[in-house]
């Protein structure tokens, strides 16, 4: 016998599941999102500080940017978190699932979108106007996948991370604009920390607090 919802129940029923893929959100997230922001804050810093120090040397600055290799370790220390705030989650909901594809897609689009500028920038041997796009197009990506987040677990700081990430994007495009190739990518990445660390580290404390005082 087939059972029928009323309108009232399927709210409900959505209204739980939101609720379990807040807890689940909670459980972990937050450490994760806390290590994401500070990694990628700290090595947009370094390569901030390398610059200066390439420069003072007369030295190529583009040496700087294979810090940026430090982020392979840093995913193999992410995909551990994961691990552990995978076994930790309550049933896996829908939504949960939702909000992992977001992010997944995100990693790819990211992967996807650096193989086409490194791949057009050596075939047309020309790499300067490509790479200017690097930062302002993955903090892009990153406030669309925020966004959705957001909505997903009715979390309001994500949102306001969302909206730090658009407006960052934006500021990365117009540093270039208004200082060129050389002071302007350094703004890029002073920028892009300030974005990890509005975006993702205070919204990662502001859910660990959240889950410590509903104790989840």
């Amino acid at each position: 016998m087939d059972t029928k919802f009323t309108e009232q129940e399927s709210l409900a029923v959505i209204s739980e599941m939101i609720d379990r893929a807040r807890n689940n959100v909670q459980k972990g997230a937050g450490t994760f999102m806390i290590f994401w922001g500070a990694t990628v804050a700290a090595i947009a810093l370094l390569n901030v500080a390398l610059v200066c120090i390439l420069w003072g040397m007369s030295v190529s600055a583009n040496y700087s940017f294979h810090v940026w290799w430090l982020m392979l370790p840093a995913w193999a220390v992410s995909f551990i978190l994961k691990h552990k705030t995978d076994r930790t989650a309550i049933v896996k909901t829908h939504i949960d699932k939702v909000i992992s594809s977001v992010w997944k897609a995100f990693g790819i689009s990211n992967a996807i979108f650096l193989l086409m500028v490194f791949g057009l920038s050596y075939s047309l041997q020309e790499y300067k106007h490509f790479f200017y796009l690097i930062n302002p197009i993955i903090i892009l990506l990153t406030g669309i996948s925020e966004f959705i987040t957001a909505n997903m677990c009715r979390f309001r700081p994500f949102l306001h991370g969302a909206i730090a990430m658009w407006a960052g994007s934006l500021a990365c495009a117009l540093m270039i604009i208004l200082f060129g190739n050389g002071n302007g990518v350094l703004a890029q990445f002073i920028i892009v920390a300030a974005c990890m660390i509005i975006g993702f580290v205070i919204p990662g404390y502001k859910l660990n607090k959240l889950a410590k005082e509903n104790h989840v």
